[in-house]
């Protein structure tokens, strides 16, 4: 009787409960189970016992078996050792935390409110605390996870989620901060920067609504609540019940879904005032102490069909109260913060999924030119970049579905074997095909499903694979018009772009080439006569770096490179002679060395009268490049579009 005794002064000490005349009648117990509505009181009142806050039950790997074996209804009064097996998966699921002194095998309050907390995250209604025949049908379902005793972190049940006593990771990783333990805190909350009000919503899924950047401040704090109000006003009409048209929500941390509910017109609450709003609890979002954190609500909605009216939906904290978010210390106490207001509110308006068009185009800057490319022996080319092109979606989201692509070839020996689609700076391709094996023929990436948001532009390169027999050969890859089919909001299939064909440029395959890069063109300004003004000469400057790829190329000479000169409109053009070239190093270039060849070309008076030329603005531009690489001799006339220099005046 001397523990009782402590009790009944330690209970009136705290001033907080009205004692019955016969206290002195009651056992620790029965005292602990009357102030288990007062958590916080209980708290202190252990603290003063001298007492632990918490245990951790006699939970084990079994316990859920256990449960599932019960057969017997259970509710407030009921004894023995059925309610032990159930107290026992409770306190293991995280649910029940028994206080010190309160034994288990009593069905107190305690048990029935973390019943309660396990049956409403769990879509058991009523969500009463009893313990019958919808509860063990649902508990049936579940499976479990044996793990070995004593490799999970503490207040872990399972690998996964956080721990309830440390916020660590139950994985074994950590939150990257030392968790706090048995601090108290609390925390501050503010309207998240994204989603942001959004006037076009065209998806019906998973649409992110509302969010909410929560600071842990003096703990570690764990998020379990948010009490939000919604409004669903269908444009014209008058407000409707949010469930009407929601059918799910989600809580996200970052990427990481919490906690994914079904809701109908049932589960939102309509108070006094007409506003609807829904308990969203059993959240578990863990905030590090002295971190911010956004949590993110995402909603699911009903279809819109094109001749129903559009819905706009507002989200922010239940104006009814306060205690909007809740959030409870690793001392065990809640904190609670207000989203009400408009301050604190997020308006979206879901619209008919509808239509798309999606408009396909070259990409000019990364579509290669026209250039050479070495076969080797024994592995042809791999992944060449034969071609790039654009998709952009007006007025609707799309999704690309196929796209066909065409292979040509001088002559099928020189037709790829593969075809890779890559989007823009991606590593892995999105797809990849065998190529046809005729010329003009086209491949289809089937079964592809790439989204393309309203207003948006992606970028998508094809390259190609090439075997050993494509030495000598000329090939390319385009789009035919109507070769790329998406899929429309409304379910719809379209075909209809690019409305014509786009294609690369021709790519020259050998096994020994020269590859020409780093070209850079100049022009000086006019030599002028000192008496008549007309011009005397105009020279000319084109610079550019060749690398041998695949055996010894032979030393440029002047005679090797044909360059001409023109006005700017490419009129009457005047092949140069009179040029000069400077190779550095002055020498035959070794197979996989460099060399820069500096091109100088002057245009004289005399030879533009000899022509019949007028005046104008004149520039110099190559026209073909002989070269021989591992004694195969080509004349080149193609990728020599930026082998040019400016203009300049030149006065007949």
């Amino acid at each position: 009787m001397k523990k009782i005794a402590l009790l009944t002064v330690a209970v009136l000490a705290l001033g907080a409960v009205v004692v019955p005349a016969s206290a002195s009648a009651l056992t620790a117990n029965e005292i602990l189970q009357a102030l288990s509505a007062d958590p916080a009181l209980l708290s202190q009142l252990q603290a003063l016992l001298g007492g632990t806050t918490s245990t951790t039950g006699t939970a084990s790997a079994g316990s859920l078996a256990a449960v599932q074996a019960l057969t017997k209804d259970l509710t407030i009064g009921s004894k023995g050792t059925d309610v032990t097996t159930l107290q026992n998966w409770l306190v293991e699921e995280g649910y029940l935390v028994m206080p010190v002194g309160v034994s288990t095998g009593y069905f107190g309050t305690i048990t029935q409110k973390a019943l309660a907390q396990w049956q409403a995250e769990n879509a058991v209604t009523p969500s009463a605390g009893y313990f019958g025949a919808k509860t063990r049908g649902v508990i049936a379902t579940l499976s479990s996870v044996v793990t070995p005793v004593g490799t999970l972190p503490a207040g872990c049940s399972s690998t996964t989620g956080y721990s309830s006593t440390t916020g660590a990771k139950c994985d074994g990783g950590t939150t990257g901060v030392t968790p706090s333990v048995n601090e108290e805190g609390s925390i501050a909350v503010d309207l998240a920067a994204t989603p942001a009000n959004n006037a076009n919503v065209r998806t019906m899924t998973d649409v992110s609504i509302y969010g909410v950047d929560i600071d842990a401040i003096g703990s570690d704090m764990s998020v379990d609540r948010l009490d939000l109000q919604f409004a669903v006003t269908p444009v014209g009409g008058s407000a409707q019940n949010p469930g009407g048209f929601i059918n799910k929500l989600s809580i996200y941390d970052g990427s990481t879904l919490l906690k994914e509910i079904s809701v109908g017109s049932s589960d939102f609450i309509k108070d006094s005032s007409d506003r609807y709003h829904i308990i969203l609890s059993g959240i578990g979002f863990k905030v590090s102490k002295g971190t911010t954190k956004t949590v993110t609500v995402k909603a699911s909605v009903n279809s819109i069909s094109s001749t129903d009216s559009n819905r706009t939906l507002t989200v922010q904290g239940y104006a009814g109260n306060s205690n909007n978010v809740r959030a409870t210390d690793t001392a065990g106490f809640q904190s609670y913060a207000d989203m009400s207001g408009t301050a604190n509110t997020r308006t979206h308006t879901f619209k008919p999924a509808g239509a798309s068009t999606l408009t396909v185009g070259l990409d000019s800057d990364l579509t290669p030119d026209a250039n050479n490319a070495k076969v080797s022996s024994t592995n042809g080319i791999e992944k060449k970049t034969m071609m790039a092109f654009t998709a952009k979606s007006e007025s609707g989201d799309s999704v690309i579905t196929k796209i066909y692509a065409q292979v040509n070839a001088t002559s099928t020996a020189g037709l790829p074997s593969t075809l890779y689609l890559y989007e823009e700076g991606g590593s892995e391709p999105l797809a990849s095909v065998a190529a046809g094996t005729t010329d003009a023929a086209q491949s289809a990436f089937t079964s592809l499903n790439i989204s393309v948001p309203q207003d948006t532009t992606k970028k998508f390169l094809i390259k190609a694979d090439f075997p050993t027999t494509a030495a000598g050969q000329m090939a390319s890859t385009s789009l035919a018009a109507s070769s790329v089919q998406w899929e429309k909001p409304d379910g719809s299939t379209a075909s209809t772009t690019p409305s014509a064909a786009i294609a690369g440029e021709n790519q020259y395959l050998g096994s020994a080439v020269p590859v020409f890069s780093s070209i850079v063109g100049s022009i000086s300004d006019p030599v002028t006569h000192p008496v008549t003004g007309t011009t005397t000469s105009l020279t000319g400057k084109i610079t550019f770096t060749v690398k041998a790829d695949g055996g010894t190329l032979t030393k440029l000479t002047a005679a090797n490179i044909t360059v001409q000169a023109a006005s700017s409109t490419k009129e009457m053009p005047i092949t140069i002679t009179n040029k000069n070239v400077i190779v550095t190093p002055d020498q035959d270039t070794s197979d996989g060395s460099t060399a820069t060849v500096e091109l100088s070309a002057v245009l004289e008076n005399s030879v533009m009268h000899t022509a019949g030329q007028a005046s104008g603005q004149y520039f110099f531009y190559v026209t073909g490049i002989a070269w021989t690489v591992g004694g195969e001799a080509v004349t080149q006339t193609w990728g020599l579009e930026d082998f040019k220099t400016g203009a300049k005046q030149f006065a007949i």
